[in-house]
């Protein structure tokens, strides 16, 4: 089931967390596996911990990190729908499946989950922007991502508790939507991207912590949607894919839309 992939139970881990989200975050495959170390250039030393664990499905799987680490973020997100996209969760993890239980490239997977639940916990940092940029990207075609202390800068600055929908167009990893979220979680807070590692890195940051909001695929200068995730806990899970034809007229009226100030925080 995709809630394996979920790591959850540990003691002291995500305590802050919403029942709905505890709830998800069910089962864990625990394993004790000998770690090496990577050449990275990470901000945060918690995101190394994360790294450890995609290094060992890399490893056993023969693939590339760079691959690694997008299939672990759609088995995330498949896995924190609660079952609702059992169908690519499999297909993701397919290549990962091979070999003995417990030595499979895909036992990582939980791993990896779990220790970037145990960093948000303990950092409340965005820690999948962190690994994306310090082992992916590199700042590669110009994805550095805002500095999160500049993030909250600008959220201090600009967002109160009126502000009902804050949209970030080209939102990367979500931190400045995280940030924004610490003055006024009650908002509902969209993001959209046109590399889906971003939307996917999003919805997840949104969906552990619990706030409601959509991670949108799509290019916010020809107002086009490919695939979008609701995020907050909706009977099953904490995330859902929405088909953009069919997503509520609001969210359109949004994404292609400026409004005033008292209605909507756009933050670039």
């Amino acid at each position: 089931m995709a809630t394996d992939m979920t790591g959850a139970g540990r003691p002291g881990v995500v305590s802050h967390f919403s029942p709905p989200v505890m709830a998800i975050l069910s089962s864990q495959a625990l394993y004790s596996f000998p770690l090496r170390m990577a050449r990275i250039d990470f901000l945060l030393p918690e995101s190394n911990q994360v790294w450890q664990h995609l290094e060992i499905a890399a490893a056993r799987s023969h693939h590339d990190a760079r691959r690694v680490y997008d299939d672990f973020l759609a088995a995330t997100i498949c896995a924190l729908s609660g079952g609702q996209m059992e169908e690519r969760y499999l297909q993701t993890i397919k290549p990962y499946s091979e070999g003995r239980p417990g030595r499979r490239a895909i036992d990582a997977f939980p791993a990896a989950l779990a220790a970037v639940i145990d960093a948000i916990e303990k950092t409340r940092q965005d820690i999948l922007g962190d690994i994306f940029q310090g082992a992916i990207t590199h700042g590669h075609n110009g994805q550095f991502f805002t500095p999160e202390n500049v993030c909250k800068m600008m959220a201090q600055m600009t967002v109160d508790a009126e502000a009902r929908n804050v949209f970030d167009p080209c939102c990367g990893s979500g931190r400045l939507l995280l940030a924004a979220a610490d003055i006024n979680p009650q908002a509902e807070f969209l993001g959209q991207d046109v590399d889906l590692r971003c939307v996917h890195m999003t919805a997840i940051n949104l969906a552990l912590r619990n706030l409601c909001g959509w991670a949108i695929h799509g290019n916010s200068l020809s107002s086009e949607q490919w695939r979008i995730h609701r995020t907050g806990f909706n009977g099953k899970g904490v995330i859902a894919e929405v088909e953009p034809q069919v997503c509520p007229e609001p969210l359109k009226r949004i994404v292609t839309e400026v409004h005033s100030a008292a209605t909507q925080l756009v933050l670039f």
